[in-house]
C-alpha cells in the first residue's frame, strides 16, 4: 500500500464537459509533481473538495503472485 499526502491547488471545469465534469489538481510535495483527477459533477459536489484542502491518496495494489511467476517463466 502506498500513501501520499497532497494539497488541492486548483479546481476547474474541463472546457468541453463543463456541464458534467470537474477537474481537481493536487500538489504532491513528496514527488514535487501535480496530479489531475476528474470527477463527475455530482461526485465533486458531494465531496465538498475545495482549493487548499489537504488530502491523503492511498493506492492499494494487489496481484496474483502465482500468475505473475508463471508469466515470468514463460517469457524467459
Amino acid at each position: 500500500m502506498i500513501k501520499i499526502d497532497g494539497e488541492v491547488i486548483e479546481t476547474s471545469c474541463p472546457p468541453n464537459r463543463a456541464d458534467s465534469l470537474r477537474t481537481v489538481t493536487v500538489w504532491l510535495p513528496e514527488t514535487e509533481e501535480s496530479m489531475d483527477f476528474t470527477f463527475s459533477l455530482e461526485a465533486f459536489q458531494k465531496s465538498g473538495i475545495k482549493t487548499g484542502d489537504k488530502i491523503l491518496i492511498q493506492i492499494d495494489k494487489r496481484f496474483d503472485v502465482d500468475t505473475f511467476t508463471q508469466s515470468l517463466f514463460k517469457s524467459a
